[in-house]
């Protein structure tokens, strides 16, 4: 069944349920066992963030898998406040190409970051 809240996210990030706040996120990771998928978008993007939106994180076994097998978290890459701060945190650029990085529970990355997945 489509998750009809994120029917109403912007075309960028796709249908995947994305948690926001990095704390939570790493604190879900830490009672679930999960790794973070932690994403990082410009919203509002590019057409090239906007397509990836659409045709990768709008596949519905690419959602599913995503939902089910990482804690999901959006960091938007382009604005001000907690964004910006764990854009800096990681030392990743402003309206950068979109990045995945996987993250265990204390936050370190499992496997080299992806740029411009």
């Amino acid at each position: 069944m489509m998750n009809l809240n994120a029917l109403q996210q912007p075309m960028e990030v796709g249908l995947v349920q994305w948690g926001r706040d990095l704390d939570e996120a790493l604190q879900a990771s830490d009672e679930s066992g999960k790794p973070v998928f932690a994403l990082f978008q410009e919203v509002p993007g590019c057409i090239g963030c906007k397509q990836f939106g659409a045709d990768v994180l709008s596949d519905p076994t690419i959602v599913a898998s995503i939902e089910r097998d990482f804690v999901p978290l959006l960091i938007h890459n382009n604005k001000p406040g907690k964004d910006a701060e764990v854009l800096a945190a990681y030392g990743e650029p402003a309206w950068n190409f979109q990045v995945v990085r996987f993250l265990n529970a204390d936050g370190e990355d499992i496997i080299e970051r992806r740029d411009r997945v």
